[in-house]
């Protein structure tokens, strides 16, 4: 590099000899350059073999593998520094790409690895660490597959930064670390479970030793960073020994409690982040006594109370996140003093009162607001802004739900803005035309949903903004045709609105749709059919229930392995056959086909799709014998919910398809996740790396006798419903293997023989209708077993018998049993003259269950009254001695019910 002082000298040249000094200065230019090549030269440091060695055999014991990334919804440039090494740059390590060297030594002192695609465990016995000069290791966002931290980390005498973020380790990290007594840095944040983006699975522990034991000799830290670091650890005043802090990130570590004080030691905190914890109390005073601190995030908390006065006070104050806590009362006027603030989130809290939208719009350096989902209401004054006027130009806004009535008109003249979210306000009329302003380059996503709008200004079809790549525009009184979307888009949901007529030929250019909802219009005709078949390949949810849609279904994939996950075409006026689709959607999950008019035969070839979580095929013209499954060995292994009710389908009931729905057979608590499709979203806004968009999974079930609509569906809610077909013979005792199953539903067919007792062992099961069948027989005592049972319903059948009276049976009422006129005891009026049945608690568990014994109770009674019964016998068959003690308990207790009547 030129220095500053021969710059310097240049400048002075005479102007009027200027050719002469074009002479001078490339004469001391190259002289310079020539000097400078031999100075490298001189100082080039001599390499080690020893070090050379480690650094190949550190490379050989990893393969390259740039297709596993950590974290699949992270957006990070990924590059294979090592694929060089000791080939295309030579034996001299000090010129590898990551390895930095003493300049006077030659000894490594830096290896900057991250995202090099390495792939592999890790263990202490790695070359790595015979590197014993190094200063600086950046090893993150590489996959170490699930390898424990290596003890041998804390054996590095000199090391200053260890980076070891986002590689897939796990366990317990290690006590060794605490004698890195030089370090400086130290960040091993985000090493997590990848499966469900919403659902993080901390990898790491830190409990034996804690926090505290950990850092209690690193007192030269200024920056650590654990997030999603297991502690499960109240913070106490682990940290109080490190005074020279100056960048902590604690996020999801399962800390609680109160935000210590002991924090007030760590006077010279620019950065804290503790985000996504269980922290109690107000927001924490000592932090009015952090003046360096810009930046400050406790999203995802339970800090409650009023924002203090004094944040008006902190002027270095740049990003604020209060994101989703319990924080009351109304935003302090003083908040409007932070002209350095350039990123404000008040949202998801009991914030309330309300506010001008011009006090934030004077914070000039503001460029990032959310004040969605408080109790607040904005007022936005009706007045001509004067155009000088300098005020905040933001590139994300969010208003959702603040009672706005109107679109704020100053949102057309931010010219940088990326993101804005009105939705779930009162905002009524046209999109205003300022909005359709093309200047609006940078528009990325947009959300104006659960509002009042009517349409687009001047009824304007064709959309501006060339960027866009989320529109989000349901439930509002959207009239008129679909608009024509820029390429770009990925996620449009126009669901619950009131547009009318075709889809527009121009929906084939959307060439990159993740996500399309057309739901719950008046739209018609056929659906566009584009080259190679449906929209994209890269589509994954097509919503186009509840139109007036017909034709055949338009359901194909384009490609191998297509990303389709979700169709639901139900609720239209589709006829004809199925087209069976391409063997390429492989991933599908979710098909709604009810409510149309399709004539076919069940689709066996939807066992081959084996991710199929969910088939409604509701009130169609299927008709036939559901004949044996095409794929014997793994039809439906993960089939959770099936409905081809109201349909024709004959014959005995699908038990060899039972056999094969693996998914029904085990209950799995989900802790309240839902079904859905997500996919990885890039924006660059408000701190955005990597987003997931997310689609959950609704429809409408009929469920305990009554239609109920889930608009998102339990991960494990598991559901049959055959009922009003034609379906005849036996229900199989197969059934009783679907543990999970939440909803069994056989009525209004042609089934006969017994109800199976293996009905009992469904202990998940809420609602059992087998009304409107031929059923015979008594209802098995089993059923009594299912504690969690709501609706059960057998009226109109042959059934005989007495009505189990334990559990869930004291709660049916009588219409739950009429129409069976062998039917007798509560709640019906018809009593059990002749019909004993005993408690399920009092009986043998050793002995069957299913041995039956009919007596003539008024031998019984008899035989009681005159003192001689002692055992009674069948035949030659004696009955067992715990049986003869509920016999003799119910004979007594029917004695004294017939002398009370007599």
């Amino acid at each position: 590099m030129i220095s500053t002082k021969i710059i310097k000298s240049i400048i002075k040249l005479e102007r009027n000899t200027m050719a002469l000094s074009l002479l001078v200065v490339i004469n001391v230019l190259f002289h310079f350059l020539l000097l400078s090549h031999q100075l490298v030269n001189s100082m080039q440091p001599s390499c080690h073999d020893e070090e050379r060695n480690a650094l190949i055999q550190f490379n050989k014991s990893f393969k390259l593998d740039c297709q596993s990334r950590p974290n699949p919804y992270l957006t990070i440039v990924v590059h294979p520094k090592t694929s060089s090494w000791g080939s295309n740059n030579g034996t001299n390590y000090c010129s590898w790409d990551g390895v930095e060297c003493d300049v006077e030594t030659g000894h490594v002192i830096g290896l900057y690895l991250d995202s090099s695609c390495l792939y592999g465990s890790f263990h202490s016995n790695n070359t790595i660490f015979h590197l014993v000069h190094l200063q600086e290791l950046d090893l993150g966002y590489n996959n170490f597959t699930f390898s424990p931290i290596p003890t041998a980390m804390g054996f590095f005498p000199e090391l200053k930064s260890l980076r070891l973020s986002s590689s897939f380790f796990q366990g317990q990290i290690p006590s060794q670390l605490s004698l890195l007594s030089k370090l400086s840095h130290l960040d091993l944040s985000y090493n997590t479970g990848v499966n469900d983006p919403f659902v993080v699975k901390n990898l790491l522990k830190l409990k034996n030793p804690n926090l505290g034991s950990l850092v209690q000799n690193l007192t030269a830290l200024d920056t650590l960073f654990l997030h999603y670091v297991d502690m499960g650890y109240e913070l106490g005043d682990s940290l109080a020994n490190l005074t020279s802090l100056k960048n902590l990130g604690l996020g999801g570590c399962g800390l609680y409690g109160p935000i210590p004080s002991s924090l007030g030691e760590l006077t010279q905190l620019s950065f804290l982040n503790l985000k996504e914890n269980d922290f109690t109390g107000y927001i924490p005073s000592f932090v009015q006594n952090l003046t360096h601190l810009f930046f400050i995030n406790l999203d995802n908390n339970q800090i409650s109370g009023p924002i203090p006065s004094w944040f008006g006070n902190l002027t270095a104050r740049e990003y604020i996140y209060f994101y989703s806590n319990k924080l009351i009362g109304s935003i302090p006027p003083s908040l409007f003093k932070l002209n350095n603030l350039e990123s404000l989130d008040l949202s998801h809290n009991s914030l309330s009162g309300t506010l001008q939208l011009d006090s934030f719009l004077k914070l000039r350096n503001l460029i990032a607001l959310d004040l969605s989902y408080n109790m607040i209401s904005l007022h936005i004054e009706e007045r001509e802004r004067d155009p000088n006027t300098t005020h905040s130009n933001f590139n994300y806004l969010s208003l959702a739900s603040c009672n706005l009535s109107k679109f704020p008109e100053f949102i057309g003249n931010q010219t940088n803005l990326e993101l804005f979210d009105l939705s779930s306000n009162n905002i009524y009329g046209q999109i205003p035309q300022n909005l359709m302003n093309s200047s609006l380059q940078r528009l990325e996503e947009i959300d104006i949903s659960n509002n009042l709008i009517t349409g687009f200004h001047n009824h304007q079809t064709i959309l501006p903004w060339s960027s866009l790549r989320v529109l989000k525009i349901q439930s509002n009184l959207l009239q008129g045709q679909l608009p024509v979307l820029p390429s770009s888009v990925i996620h449009f949901d126009a669901s619950n609105n009131i547009l009318s007529g075709e889809i527009p030929k121009s929906i084939c250019n959307l060439s990159s749709i993740f996500f399309l909802d057309l739901s719950n219009n008046n739209l018609s005709g056929e659906f566009p059919r584009c080259s190679g078949g449906m929209i994209s390949g890269s589509i994954i949810a097509l919503n186009l229930r509840n139109n007036s849609f017909h034709g055949t279904i338009p359901l194909e994939c384009q490609q191998q392995e297509s990303d389709l996950r979700m169709v639901d075409f139900s609720h239209n006026n589709f006829q004809g056959k199925l087209q069976r689709p391409f063997a390429t959607c492989v991933n599908l999950e979710f098909l709604d086909f009810s409510y149309n008019q399709i004539s076919d035969v069940f689709p066996t070839w939807l066992g081959s799709f084996p991710l199929l979580k969910v088939v409604l095929m509701r009130e169609n013209k299927f008709h036939g014998v559901i004949g044996k499954p095409e794929y014997t060995k793994g039809a439906f292994p993960m089939l959770q919910i099936i409905d081809v009710s109201h349909n024709y389908f004959t014959g005995a009931l699908p038990s060899q398809y039972m056999l094969l729905w693996d998914a029904m057979k085990a209950f799995k608590v989900s802790d309240l996740k839902y079904m859905n499709a997500w996919e990885n979203v890039t924006f660059n806004t408000h701190e955005i790396v990597g987003e997931t968009t997310l689609y959950n999974y609704s429809t409408t079930f009929v469920m305990k006798s009554v239609a109920t609509s889930y608009g998102k569906i339990p991960a494990n809610l598991a559901v049959i419903d055959l009922s009003s077909n034609n379906f005849s013979g036996q229900i199989p005792e197969s059934i009783g293997s679907l543990k999970a199953l939440y909803s069994l539903n056989l009525s209004n067919n042609a089934l006969t023989g017994h109800i199976p007792p293996s009905l009992g062992t469904l202990t998940e099961l809420e609602s059992l209708d087998l009304s409107q069948n031929k059923l015979s027989g008594k209802i098995p005592q089993q059923l009594a077993e299912l504690k969690f049972l709501q609706k059960f319903d057998v009226s109109y059948n042959n059934l005989t018998g007495p009505i189990p009276h334990e559990s869930q049976f004291n709660t049916f009422e009588n219409t739950s049993f009429e129409g069976n006129q062998g039917l007798c005891g509560d709640p019906l009026w018809k009593k059990c003259e002749n019909w004993l049945l005993p408690p399920s608690s009092a009986l043998n568990k050793d002995v069957d269950s299913n041995f039956a014994i009919e007596l003539d109770w008024k031998f019984a009674v008899t035989g009681l009254v005159s003192g001689f019964v002692i055992g009674l016998s069948l035949g030659e068959m004696v009955i067992p001695r715990t049986r003869l003690a509920w016999l003799i308990y119910f004979s007594r207790t029917r004695l004294a019910e017939l002398m009370i009547r007599n």
